[in-house]
């Protein structure tokens, strides 16, 4: 037996130091992301960023440059251009640079904390190099909000043309041609005719309540049971009890028979009353169409307040839709403490207890905590100084409010003496934001007060201040605002003389203008409140020219009303007057008899009453007599 060797096993390889299998893959990884970090995330971030920030400003942004460096987590933007929504052609702000740095413990957590940023260069008003793209206006989560609804049927009203309508009536527009194909839809008439029905049912209703109440002939036959009781010649108590007993019987109907009629009396009283009260209803809803043919007339108001909101109202619900739109999104980007917080998720066991903690220290989400705002720009493009506190996700966690001040000029738009405060509050769970704006000086050209076929206003010309405050405290609103124009030049244009005649007069000698604006109350129930001399200065001079006319106007529409409805509204109030007549006349009569009755009632049971007091007496007169006879008696025996 041959004993072979065993074959010999390869000796394994001895491993170096350095492990490659293990190297190579990561540095390839890191070589990967040093490529991407160097030549792509600034672009993908620097799209992330204009993505982000077109949704918060409702129009396109762009961003002309962006640097990012990891080693101080640092970015610098340049050339940013902020579309104006209004006006797409224009920049509404355009930054020259924007630069901060990071907080490398914050980022490690997923969170993103500046200490400090830098903003330079800021311009307004900008040309754009194209039209900026706008977003369509967003949809709240709930539908369109009370308060939006509010502010769209304002902006109907302040669109109407008002002295558009007022022009066209001085110049000799007519409204008796509408007139006569108006008022077949009048709503008092469809109101009268309710009525009429209405009457109809109540007197049949009353027809036969009356039918079912007690008759004359019920209460004749109770008066001559009455006439029956023996009340004079009554000798003894016996008889008188008697008497007592068959009128106690008398009463016991009367009350039966004559409560039907009282209370069929006080309700006819209620019914009629409150069917009288529908006339005034009536008037109401009278006034009610006389109004709806003025305004299908289009019959202005001549009178200032109409006339301001009709000139300015539209400046001050933009002012207004603007600070609702600032507000969702701060109330969206900054909710208020409480609101839109995760909830903890809690696993369910068998056994033990859950401690939930809520968390009271660490990073908000996002936090800017001081930005400065600098602007020297050579040319006079802008003068600008400014700084923005304590931006940030999470106000109650941070536990500061955002506070932001901004003051200086921007000569070669001749706008000077700018100063701006903003503070928004949400620390707290009633979410609170205040501003206050003030502008020196600016220019304006070419401002259309009034545009419509029959007449135009514009302001060619004129120097302009403003002050400018909001107060939002949860869902109340405050908003102010004080214009006051100076070195006016107005310029009225129509095409008839008339017109044109009127309106210069009206503004001739008007070199400065004043707008004094507030809106108080809440989003769903605001309060306008808007004077303006140059609507005094209108009133004055159109009323001279067309107060006749509006009035011929007027009277004209309610007497197409009143003719309309006139002879049904006759018929019906005779109709009425008849009808309560016959049921109080029916009424009246069953009265009578009840107040007979009764008076006989009462006074024979005052007179069986008095014979049954004379019988009492005079017994116990013979008692007395007989008692002190006896005792004569007793002392004569003795």
């Amino acid at each position: 037996m041959d004993n072979a060797p065993a074959s010999a096993q390869p000796a394994a390889s001895k491993k170096g130091h350095i492990r490659f299998e293990a190297i190579i893959p990561l540095a390839i990884v890191m070589g990967l992301a040093s490529l991407y970090f160097t030549f792509f995330f600034d672009t993908h971030l620097r799209h992330v960023l204009e993505y982000g920030a077109t949704q918060a400003n409702g129009a396109e942004v762009n961003i002309g440059r962006l640097e990012t460096s990891l080693r101080d987590a640092s970015i610098a933007a340049d050339d940013i251009a902020i579309t104006n929504p209004g006006m797409p052609s224009r920049n509404r702000l355009q930054i020259g640079s924007i630069k901060f740095s990071m907080l490398w413990d914050a980022l490690l957590r997923g969170k993103v904390l500046i200490e400090e940023a830098s903003i330079n260069d800021v311009r307004i008003d900008t040309p754009r190099k194209s039209a900026g793209r706008v977003l369509p206006a967003r949809i709240s989560e709930d539908g369109v909000s009370s308060g939006n609804k509010l502010m769209e049927q304002m902006g109907e009203e302040f669109s109407g043309n008002v002295l558009g309508d007022l022009a066209a009536l001085a110049a000799g527009a007519d409204p008796g041609e509408q007139l006569a194909a108006m008022g077949a839809d009048l709503k008092s008439g469809a109101y009268l005719t309710g009525m009429h029905k209405s009457l109809d049912e109540k007197s049949k209703q009353w027809k036969s309540r009356m039918a079912a109440m007690p008759k004359g002939e019920d209460f004749s036959a109770m008066q001559s049971r009455l006439a029956n009781v023996k009340l004079d010649n009554l000798e003894d108590v016996t008889q008188i009890q008697e008497s007592m007993k068959e009128l106690e019987s008398i009463r016991k109907d009367f009350d039966a028979k004559s409560r039907p009629v009282g209370e069929t009396g006080a309700a006819l009283k209620g019914d009629m009353g409150e069917f009288r009260n529908s006339f005034s209803d009536l008037d109401r809803i009278v006034k009610e169409d006389v109004s709806s043919l003025q305004e299908r007339l289009r019959l202005p108001s001549l009178d200032a307040r109409t006339l301001a909101r009709a000139l300015f109202g539209m400046d001050m619900l933009g002012k207004l839709r603007q600070a609702r739109g600032y507000m969702d999104r701060a109330r969206s980007f900054m909710p208020p403490k409480g609101e839109k917080k995760k909830a903890v998720m809690v696993h369910e066991r068998k056994k033990g207890h859950d401690y939930v903690f809520s968390q009271t220290t660490g990073y908000p989400r996002f936090w800017l905590r001081k930005a400065l705002i600098s602007s020297r720009l050579p040319g006079g493009e802008s003068d600008l100084s400014g700084e923005i506190n304590n931006l940030t996700t999470d106000p109650d966690l941070a536990g500061r409010s955002l506070v932001a001040t901004i003051k200086g000029n921007f000569p070669q738009q001749g706008i000077t003496g700018v100063k701006a405060t903003l503070v928004i509050d949400h620390t707290t769970s009633v979410p609170a934001e205040r501003m206050a704006m003030e502008v020196g000086r600016y220019a304006i050209s070419g401002r259309s007060l009034v545009s419509s076929p029959a007449v135009g206003l514009e302001m060619s010309k004129a120097e302009g201040s403003v002050k400018f405050s909001a107060e939002l405290h949860e869902d109340s609103v405050d908003v102010r605002m004080a214009n006051q124009f100076t070195k006016v030049a107005l310029e009225t244009n129509a095409k008839s003389d008339v017109v044109r005649e009127m309106m210069s007069a009206s503004v001739a000698g008007l070199k400065s203008i004043n707008l004094d604006a507030r809106v108080t109350g809440t989003w769903s129930r605001l309060d306008w409140q808007l004077s303006t001399n140059l609507a005094d200065a209108l009133e004055r001079g159109m009323r001279r020219y067309l107060q006749g006319k509006v009035d011929d106007s007027r009277a004209r529409v309610e007497k197409l009303v009143n003719g309309k409805i006139g002879d049904q509204r006759k018929r019906l109030y005779e109709r009425q007057r008849e009808i309560e007549s016959e049921l109080k006349s029916g009424l009246a009569g069953r009265q009578a008899q009840i107040d007979k009755l009764r008076t006989g009632l009462d006074a024979a049971k005052n007179r069986l009453e008095a014979r049954k007091d004379a019988l009492a007496d005079a017994q116990q007169q013979e008692l007395k007599e007989s008692a002190a006879k006896a005792l004569d008696n007793l002392r004569k025996n003795f």
